[in-house]
């Protein structure tokens, strides 16, 4: 039953990001170039733990520590931030997307918060737990929330 979870929030975390994640299996640790670092300084400030990734040298990975968040950044060769994603605490989550689910899904608590950002646009993919199984819900900001993945409990 663990290993099923952990499954569901590693699917939760990596599929929402697919678009400029690397596909290939063997994404490596990388040196990262002056051009990367300058546009991780650029877009984020007082980061800490900076570790960088690659499977194609096309898209980078900057996976480090902003205050007490852990954030993954990906971007191409030429330093173009492409997208976000962050674990987040559900008091973190807009209230119109806390709202939203307490009424839709009330027996059930909030086990893992991922934000993604892709262009300025957010999404939240949201992992809740109920007695019997897990449901991903996917929301924008305003609360609108859809199923992306359930799971019953073994």
């Amino acid at each position: 039953m663990k290993k099923m979870f952990l499954m569901l929030c590693v699917a939760a975390a990596l599929t929402g990001g697919s678009i400029v994640q690397a596909r290939a299996a063997h994404i490596t640790e990388t040196e990262a170039t002056a051009r990367l670092k300058e546009a991780l300084n650029r877009s984020f400030a007082n980061v800490t733990k900076v570790r960088w990734y690659t499977d194609d040298h096309k898209i980078f990975t900057a996976k480090f520590l902003a205050g007490e968040n852990l954030v993954t950044a990906y971007f191409n060769a030429e330093g173009t931030l492409l997208s976000t994603r962050r674990y987040i605490t559900e008091e973190q989550l807009p209230l119109a997307v806390i709202t939203r689910i307490q009424k839709k899904y009330p027996n059930t608590w909030i086990r893992t918060a991922v934000e993604f950002d892709v262009s300025n646009v957010t999404t939240y993919y949201v992992t809740l737990e109920g007695a019997d199984n897990w449901v991903v819900v996917k929301s924008d900001s305003n609360g609108q929330l859809s199923v992306y993945q359930k799971l019953k409990k073994a």
